[in-house]
């Protein structure tokens, strides 16, 4: 054991409890976005919603559309066709080659994008450049896009916002599993709550007994987060720099298979939605992504992707012969043969976005998702409280606050500008919305340095988050979004059903801004908040 004197240790306890806090004011802003993103295709549905419910999301009539819209671009970009469903069910077909910019280490995508509309297969829009500059302008998912954009990397550049979140996400399972050790009555814990106690042991007993239920899926979601952060940020560059002199796309080729012999004899592409009807078959679930290489060539090849039938945990990726359409094989997520690897990294994405089972598992996830946030707020809350005999300790206790009840309205100001900016004619929609957030998170920031008492600051964020939700279904009929009636009458139960959460959850807010606190923690006064502490921490 080491032993230190009583001013070292007191410094290095200093030191732990303040990049404590710091680090989980951080995790609770990746784990708060990750709740919403959650129903990120829904948010895109409810934002963006054509006049009919789409049915199907590859249509009959979309093998003819792309040998169409293919006659019309450049034959360079043929070399890959990328095809998928999104907000409101509209088609996005990317045909592209891939360039290296002038400075760059690795290939991009560059060529032209068509959106579809998925009934009539009419063209909404056409855009021409790189991949990432074209995603900039698709108003239809820039609602979604944005929110989870703030999630998988706080909309810091890559590789680091990866890099950040992924440690994030190490430090959330450190934690779970710190959690798991300290607490050495766990069973125990999990159904005690001192009602007739002081107020601080039962807002204690509350954090726990959330803290040791949720333990399993904070686990889960720690680790498939980290997994899906690092093995794009730092994975795939250093297997690429150790076993392949630093090509990345000699190493995908490895994994993902190679590509057939190279034949540029042109030759049709077969029935294209003989194909997806045969994956719709075969999965029993609709084509969720298409990818064509060398489309119009005799070398094609087909690629469906579908998500997980009912009941089920893995994926299926199907491979089909470009010019015959016949079927080739299944092919694993990872890998080119079924491996326990390969399963373990399909079940990644399931686990961690809860669309293993539609809506049903959406919902879990995302209440469980909701209690890891009141975890990860209560303590340091709690911590903070304790504490609060220090000045600089009741300052933290006002930024957690900030952070804790200024983030939600933060986010629920983001469709504000969203919409607002659309009103507009906006076509680039990132920008509004940005300002919406960073606004509202300097506006609160100030309302935290003016308002010196914390529970009167937590009153006043929990009610602009109350306005800010009720008011978001009126600005997306301002924005010629649906009425409820017109919405149902064309199957868009998507519209109406996020109408009435975001109603709900506004006047929870405002009932809880004027209701007594259940969160804000007074300074504890007895001997047993000692055990408090060890909680929080």
């Amino acid at each position: 054991m080491i032993r230190l004197s009583q001013e070292r240790a007191k410094v290095l306890l200093a030191v732990h409890g303040w990049s404590g806090v710091l680090l989980g004011l951080l995790l609770y802003a990746v784990i708060l976005t990750g709740v919403i993103a959650v129903f990120a295709d829904e948010i895109g549905d409810w934002s963006s919603p054509l006049e009919q419910e789409t049915v199907a999301p590859f249509p009959v009539g979309l093998d003819a559309k792309l040998r169409e819209l293919a006659t019309t671009v450049d034959p360079k970009y043929h070399e890959d066709l990328s095809i998928f469903p999104r907000a409101g069910g509209r088609i996005e077909a990317f045909f592209h080659h891939h360039i290296t910019p002038e400075g760059a280490s690795q290939p991009e995508d560059f060529g032209v994008e068509f959106k579809l509309h998925p009934q009539t297969l009419e063209v909404l829009d056409r855009r021409e450049g790189f991949g990432e500059d074209i995603g900039a302008f698709n108003v239809s998912n820039a609602l979604a896009d944005f929110l989870v954009e703030l999630h998988v990397s706080l909309h810091i550049p890559d590789p680091w916002g990866l890099l950040v979140t992924g440690m994030l996400g190490l430090a959330m399972m450190v934690a779970a599993v710190t959690g798991l050790l300290v607490h050495r009555h766990l069973i125990k814990e999990m159904f005690t709550i001192r009602k007739f106690r002081e107020a601080m042991l039962v807002r204690r007993d509350a954090h726990v007994i959330a803290a040791t239920w949720n333990l399993p899926f904070a686990f889960i979601l720690a680790f498939t987060g980290s997994f899906f952060s690092f093995a794009s940020s730092m994975g795939i560059p250093a297997m690429a720099m150790v076993a392949f002199g630093g090509d990345q796309v000699k190493l995908i080729e490895t994994i993902v298979g190679m590509p057939p012999v190279e034949n540029t004899a042109a030759a049709p592409i077969g029935n294209l939605d003989a194909m997806f009807a045969d994956a719709r078959q075969r999965a029993k679930m609709e084509p969720a992504f298409a990818s064509i290489s060398h489309f119009g060539r005799a070398d094609a090849q087909v690629t469906v992707f579908t998500r997980p039938a009912d009941g089920e945990l893995i994926s299926h990726n199907y491979v089909y012969d470009g010019p015959t359409g016949a079927f080739v094989r299944e092919k694993p997520g990872l890998g080119l043969v079924p491996s326990v690897g390969g399963a373990a990294a399909d079940l990644m994405g399931p686990l961690h976005f809860g669309n293993f089972a539609g809506l049903l598992s959406k919902a879990v996830w995302f209440a469980l998702g909701f209690a890891s946030c009141y975890v990860a707020l209560t303590g340091m809350l709690l911590w903070t409280a304790r504490r609060a005999e220090s000045p600089a300790w009741r300052r933290m206790e006002r930024a957690v606050i900030w952070v804790g009840f200024g983030l939600p309205l933060s986010l629920a100001l983001v469709p504000w500008g969203y919409f607002i900016g659309r009103s507009r004619g906006a076509m680039e929609l990132e920008a509004p919305m940005a300002i919406a957030f960073i606004a509202t998170a300097l506006a609160t920031g100030l309302l935290t340095i003016l308002v010196s008492e914390p529970e009167r600051l937590r009153r006043f964020l929990l009610a602009g988050t109350g306005v800010a939700l009720i008011g978001a279904p009126g600005l997306r009929l301002i924005a010629d979004g649906p009425g409820w009636m017109s919405a149902l009458s064309a199957h868009l139960s998507t519209v109406p059903a996020l109408d009435v959460a975001l109603l709900l959850g506004g006047v929870l807010c405002l009932r809880a801004a004027w209701g007594r606190s259940r969160v804000v923690v007074p300074a504890a006064q007895d001997g047993d908040a000692e055990e408090g502490e060890v909680a929080a921490s």
